[in-house]
């Protein structure tokens, strides 16, 4: 069993899981992350249309592409955990 409230379970004794900590930043911080992961994500894309639009028949033995490849991978993994960062909270309106 995981999440918050969840125990691990060791022979008889259960031993309470704490939650992960919470993060939390200032806009100024927020705004140039923001700002950087844009600029990153943007640079990213440009290279991924150069990549696939290249003509090379040893693209897969060139360390280059092999380097742009891993980057892609990389910028995807980061852009996943910064949408759920950014996720809105629920409303608290009525």
């Amino acid at each position: 069993m995981t999440g918050v409230g969840a125990a691990t379970v060791t022979g008889a004794a259960a031993t309470p899981v704490a939650a992960p900590p919470t993060v939390t930043m200032g806009p100024e911080v927020r705004d140039e992350l923001t700002g950087l992961m844009q600029e990153l994500l943007l640079k990213t894309h440009e290279l991924s249309f150069e990549y696939s639009t290249m003509e090379c028949d040893e693209i897969g033995s060139c360390p280059l592409a092999r380097k742009a490849k891993e980057l892609f991978r990389v910028v995807k993994r980061l852009n996943e955990i910064v949408k759920k960062l950014s996720a809105p909270g629920p409303s608290t309106y009525v």
